[in-house]
C-alpha cells in the first residue's frame, strides 16, 4: 500500500488546497467524485462544514463524501467495548493505594493523584514505555537531574515505578483503551484513508499512520509554515522562524524585511496595549462592532485572558451582539456551584455567619417560599447576628431566634429549622463512600427547596447530570471518606468540569488557540496575550525539569513552546483581519507582552524604526464620558425627605460633608455594621462603656472603699465582660490584659475626681429634645451621653459635667476637641441644657488617663444651636449638598465611590 504526504501552507487557502489534494488522491486510486469507501480523519469536526464546501465547490459538480470524525470518534465503538475505567474511579483506586503506603500527607493526596493520572495519560499518548525496573527509572532521573545517590529522587522513582505498575493491572485508563481501539479500528479498515493534521508532525499519531499505511493506501495532510507567502508570512517568519535552530540572529532577519513589507502586514495585523482591564475589554469590544460594521460575520475571541474575554463579552451583550462560546466556563464558576459551596461551607464551619447569609440570600433555594418572604426572613437572621454578635454556630441562632420579635423571624425560624434538617441527612455519619456523600448532597438540596430552580438553570441542568454520572461510575467503590477530605476531592472535580452553554448560535465565537488549528475566519483577536496568558501549558509537577521530559521521551517545554507559537502564527495567517491585544498594566505595574509578541515587537522595530505597538488603545477613564461626571455631586432634598431626627454623629457627617449625610440619612445607604472576626478597637471601647456603667452603678462613689475592693470589683467585672469574646476567640485576651493595665490608672484618676468635687451622676443616658427651626418645622435631637457627673462643690452644685469614654490616648483627643469643626460634645451639651459646667473625652488608652475637655461648652452649644437651625431651614428651602469633604474626611469615606469626588476636573484630590 501508499503512503502519501502532502504539505500545506496554513493560511486562509489551506482548505481548498487541502479539498483538491483529496480529489487528487480520489482520483488516483481510480474512484474520481465518490469519497464515500475513504475514511477521513480531522484533528477537530469544527473543520467539517468549511471542508466539506471545498470538496463540493472543487469537485464542481456532485460528490459522495468521505466519512468523517476525529480520532475518538471513529475509534468510540471499540473503546466502548473495552470498558475503561472512568477518570473519576481511576483516580480514587490511586488515591486509596496512596493512602494505604502512607507516603504522603493526606492533604497532598488528591494533588499527587492529579499529577500521576496526567503523567500516566501523556506516557501513554506518547507510546513510551517506563523502564522494566525502578533501578532503571531512577538512573533516567538521575540522568535528567544531573544528580546521583539523590533520596529524593530514588522516593519519585520508587512511586511512579510502583504506581505505573498497578495501574496497568485490570481494566484500561481511558487514554490506554482509546490506543487499544484505534488498533482495532486500524486493523478492520478496508478503504482509504485521509488524515489531516493540526500540525507539521504527526507525534501520537505516528504510529497509528504507518501501521494503516500498511493495509491502505493513506493521505497525510499537514501544516507547513514554510510554504506561506505573503507580507504577513514574511513577517512571521523573522520573528519566529520555523527552524529555530538554522535562524539568523533576529537583526539580520529583520534588515531582509522592506518597509513594503511592514505595511502590508500592518494592514492585517494589528497589536493593542490597554493599560487596565476595562481598557482591554471596551477595545476588544469597540473592534468587533467596527468589524460587524465593515460587513465581517466569522469573527474569532481567542481568550488567552478569561477574565478580560468576559468583560468583553458582557460588553458585546450590552450592544445586543451575542457571543458563541466553545471553551466553555469552569463549572465553580455558576451560580449553581455558588449555592453548593456555599451550602457545603455552612456544613464545614457551623454555619459561619458569612457563608450563610450568601446561602440564604441565594436566588436557586427555597423555591417553595415565596421570594419576598424568603427575602425578609434572610434580613432578619442577618439582624440578629449583627445584634447579637453571632459568629457561627447553627443551633445558636436558632436557640436565639425563638427570642426575637420583628419582622421576618417567623420565617427565618422555617429556613433555619429545613437548614437544620438538611444537615442531620448530610452529616448522618463522619464518614462515607463518595458516591454516598453525593446521593447526600442532592437529597439535602432537595429538602432545601433548590432542585427546581437547578434543573430550570442551564448549568445546573448540566450540573445534575455531572452528578448522576459520577455516582454510577464510583457506586462499586467502598473506600471511605471524612466530609473534609471529601469536600477536597469535590471541589477538584468542580474545577475540573466545563459547562457550555449550547442555546447561542452565534458566527462571533469564543474559543482557545489550540481550538483554533486550521481554521479560517473574517477576523481574529487574542485577548491577554501577555507573559502570564498567552504561555504554553505548564508540565505537571514531577516533569517541570526538561531534562526529566526528554529523559522519558516526551516533548519538552521547548517543543510546547514551538507549538504554541506555530498555533499563533497559523491563526494570523488564516484569517483576513487580526488584533493581539494585552492588558499592560496591572496593580500600578507594567506588564510585559508575551514572548512572541516582544520578539515580533522587536522584529517590526528593528525593520520599520519602533518597536511599539502598531496601535496602542489606552482610555483616560477620567476622560470618558460613559463613566466620569462632569459636576460635583451636589444633590437637593425635597422637602418631605429632609430628616427629622439628627444625632451626633448625623451632624459631624453633615459637617464633615454634606453629599456623605445626604446618601447616608437621606437615601439610607449606611449599611449594617460589620460582625467582626475578632474584637477591634471599637469593640474594645463597646466593652469598656459596658464595663464602666455597671461598676459605677454599683458604685457611683469611691468614697467608704478601699483600693483592693474596688480594683478586684473592677477585675471581675472586667472578666465577665470580656469573657465571651476571648471564649470565641481567645486571640482577643490581649484586649483585655491591654485594659487589666488600665484598671489602677482609672480608680486613681476617678478617685482624683471625687476630690475634685464630682460625683458620678448617670450613664448611657439618653437624651432628647424638641429643636424648633421655625415655619413649623421642627427636629428632634437624640443622643446617648456615656456619663453624667454632678457637681458638689460650694461654687459648682447643681452642674453637669458630660463625658465621653474614647478608647484612645489623651494627646489626639485633645487635638480633637480643639477642631473646631469637631461638634460631639457641643451636640451633648446642646441636648443636655442649662447647668453643664463641663464637657469632655475620657482618654481610658495609652500610657496617661485623663480629659480632654471642650471650652465653654455652654457658648459652643448655642453656636451649634444656630448652625443646626439655619443648616435644616437652608435644606427645606433647596440648598444643595455637595460633596465637599476634606482629604481626612474622604479618606475612610464609604460614599467615596458613589460621589466620586476625585474624578471630576478640579474636584479634589486624587486617589
Amino acid at each position: 500500500m501508499t503512503l502519501v504526504t502532502r504539505s500545506i501552507a496554513p493560511d486562509e487557502g489551506f482548505l481548498q488546497v487541502a479539498a483538491r489534494e483529496i480529489l487528487a488522491f480520489a482520483g488516483a486510486q481510480e474512484r474520481p467524485g465518490d469519497l464515500s469507501a475513504a475514511g477521513l480523519l480531522l484533528p477537530n469536526l469544527k473543520l467539517l462544514p468549511a471542508l466539506n464546501l471545498a470538496l463540493r465547490t472543487a469537485a464542481g459538480g456532485a460528490l459522495l463524501l468521505p466519512r468523517t470524525n476525529t480520532l475518538s470518534g471513529l475509534v468510540a465503538p471499540w473503546q466502548g467495548a473495552l470498558e475503561a475505567l472512568p477518570d473519576a474511579r481511576r483516580q480514587l483506586i490511586l488515591h486509596t493505594l496512596l493512602r494505604g503506603r502512607e507516603w504522603f500527607d493526606e492533604g497532598m493526596l488528591w494533588d499527587v493523584v492529579a499529577e500521576l493520572t496526567q503523567l500516566f495519560d501523556t506516557l501513554t499518548e506518547h507510546a513510551v514505555a517506563l523502564p522494566d525496573d525502578e533501578a532503571e527509572l531512577l538512573a533516567r532521573l538521575e540522568t535528567a537531574f544531573a544528580l546521583k545517590h539523590s533520596q529524593a529522587l530514588a522516593f519519585e522513582a520508587r512511586v511512579v515505578n510502583t504506581l505505573w505498575r498497578a495501574e496497568a493491572q485490570g481494566k484500561p485508563s481511558n487514554a490506554a483503551a482509546r490506543l487499544l481501539a484505534a488498533g482495532n479500528w486500524v486493523a478492520q479498515l478496508d478503504g482509504p484513508l485521509i488524515v489531516m493534521l493540526e500540525s507539521a508532525e504527526p507525534g501520537p499519531l505516528r504510529h497509528l499512520i504507518e501501521v494503516a499505511s500498511a493495509r491502505v493506501p493513506v493521505l497525510v495532510l499537514r501544516p507547513d509554515r514554510q510554504l506561506a507567502g505573503g507580507a504577513l508570512a514574511q513577517l512571521l517568519d523573522c520573528a519566529w522562524p520555523v527552524a529555530v535552530e538554522d535562524a539568523l540572529p533576529v537583526r539580520d532577519r529583520a534588515a531582509t524585511l522592506s518597509p513594503q513589507t511592514v505595511l502590508a502586514a500592518g494592514e492585517r495585523l494589528q497589536m493593542v496595549a490597554a493599560e487596565s482591564l476595562e481598557d482591554l475589554g471596551q477595545a476588544v469590544a469597540d473592534q468587533v462592532l467596527a468589524w460587524l460594521r465593515e460587513g465581517r460575520r466569522e469573527i474569532a475571541l481567542v481568550a488567552c485572558d478569561r477574565l478580560a474575554a468576559r468583560r468583553a463579552r458582557a460588553l458585546l451583550e450590552r450592544q445586543h451582539v451575542l457571543v458563541q462560546d466553545e471553551t466553555g466556563w469552569k463549572m465553580v464558576t455558576t451560580r449553581v456551584a455558588a449555592v453548593v459551596d456555599a451550602w457545603l461551607e455552612v456544613l464545614a464551619t457551623d454555619a459561619w455567619h458569612r457563608a450563610l447569609i450568601d446561602l440564604l440570600r441565594a436566588p436557586l433555594l427555597f423555591a417553595d417560599i415565596d421570594p419576598l418572604v424568603r427575602g425578609r426572613a434572610a434580613d432578619a437572621i442577618d439582624r440578629l447576628i449583627r445584634q447579637r454578635n453571632i459568629a457561627s454556630g447553627l443551633d445558636v441562632l436558632r436557640q436565639a431566634l425563638s427570642s426575637a420579635e420583628g419582622g421576618g423571624v417567623e420565617a427565618a425560624k422555617l429556613l433555619l429549622d429545613r437548614l437544620a434538617e438538611a444537615r442531620v441527612l448530610m452529616m448522618s455519619s463522619s464518614s462515607a463512600t463518595i458516591a454516598e456523600w453525593l446521593r447526600r448532597l442532592l437529597k439535602s438540596l432537595e429538602l432545601l427547596g433548590a432542585l427546581p430552580h437547578i434543573q430550570q438553570d442551564a448549568a445546573g441542568e448540566q450540573w445534575l447530570g455531572w452528578l448522576e454520572m459520577r455516582q454510577a461510575e464510583l457506586a462499586q467503590d467502598e473506600a471511605r471518606f471524612r466530609f473534609p477530605a471529601w469536600r477536597v476531592w469535590f471541589n477538584r472535580q468542580m474545577e475540573a468540569q466545563l459547562f457550555r452553554d449550547e442555546r447561542i448560535d452565534s458566527p462571533i465565537i469564543m474559543t482557545h488557540l489550540a481550538a483554533a488549528r486550521l481554521r479560517s475566519f473574517e477576523a481574529v483577536i487574542v485577548i491577554g496575550a501577555d507573559t502570564e496568558h498567552l504561555a504554553p501549558p505548564t508540565a505537571p509537577g514531577w516533569l517541570t525539569h526538561a531534562g526529566v521530559r526528554r529523559e522519558l521521551g516526551l516533548p519538552d517545554a521547548s517543543a510546547e513552546r514551538q507549538r504554541m507559537r506555530e498555533d499563533l502564527a497559523g491563526l494570523l495567517l488564516a484569517s483576513d483581519r487580526s488584533v493581539i491585544a494585552w492588558q499592560s498594566l496591572r496593580r500600578d505595574e507594567e506588564v510585559l507582552p508575551a514572548t512572541e509578541v516582544s520578539v515580533l515587537l522587536a522584529a517590526l522595530g528593528l525593520a520599520g524604526g519602533s518597536d511599539r505597538p502598531l496601535a496602542v488603545r489606552s482610555r483616560d477613564p477620567k476622560a470618558s464620558p460613559d463613566i466620569a461626571p462632569t459636576v460635583q455631586a451636589a444633590p437637593c432634598v425635597p422637602p418631605a425627605r429632609v430628616p427629622v431626627r439628627l444625632s451626633a454623629s448625623g451632624m459631624q457627617t453633615l459637617v464633615d460633608c454634606p453629599y456623605r449625610y445626604f446618601a447616608r440619612y437621606v437615601l439610607g445607604l449606611a449599611g449594617l455594621d460589620e460582625l467582626g472576626e475578632g474584637m477591634e478597637k471599637q469593640d474594645f471601647g463597646t466593652q469598656l462603656h459596658a464595663i464602666l456603667h455597671t461598676f459605677h452603678t454599683r458604685f457611683p462613689s469611691l468614697a467608704g472603699h478601699d483600693d483592693t475592693e474596688l480594683l478586684a470589683a473592677l477585675d471581675a467585672i472586667s472578666e465577665t465582660a470580656f469573657g465571651d469574646a476571648v471564649g470565641r476567640n481567645f486571640q482577643d485576651h490581649a484586649w483585655r490584659l491591654r485594659w487589666r493595665q488600665q484598671l489602677a490608672d482609672y480608680l486613681a484618676w476617678q478617685r482624683g475626681r471625687e476630690l475634685d468635687g464630682w460625683r458620678w451622676r448617670a450613664g448611657e443616658k439618653v437624651l432628647t429634645q424638641e429643636h424648633e427651626l421655625g415655619a413649623n418645622r421642627s427636629l428632634l435631637l437624640q443622643g446617648r451621653i456615656d456619663r453624667m457627673d454632678e457637681g458638689r462643690s460650694d461654687a459648682g452644685a447643681g452642674t453637669l459635667a458630660l463625658l465621653d469614654y474614647k478608647s484612645r490616648a489623651l494627646k489626639p483627643l485633645r487635638d480633637q476637641v480643639a477642631d473646631t469643626d469637631d461638634v460631639q460634645l457641643a451636640f451633648y451639651a446642646l441636648l443636655a441644657g442649662t447647668h453643664v459646667a463641663s464637657a469632655a473625652y475620657v482618654a481610658l488608652d495609652g500610657e496617661e488617663l485623663g480629659i480632654a475637655e471642650l471650652a465653654e461648652p455652654e457658648e459652643r452649644a448655642g453656636q451649634l444651636h444656630d448652625v443646626i437651625t439655619r443648616s435644616f431651614n437652608a435644606m427645606y428651602d433647596g440648598a444643595a449638598l455637595p460633596a465637599q469633604g476634606t482629604e481626612r474626611a474622604c479618606a475612610w469615606c464609604e460614599m467615596r465611590g458613589l460621589c466620586r469626588k476625585e474624578w471630576v476636573s478640579g474636584g479634589g484630590h486624587e486617589r
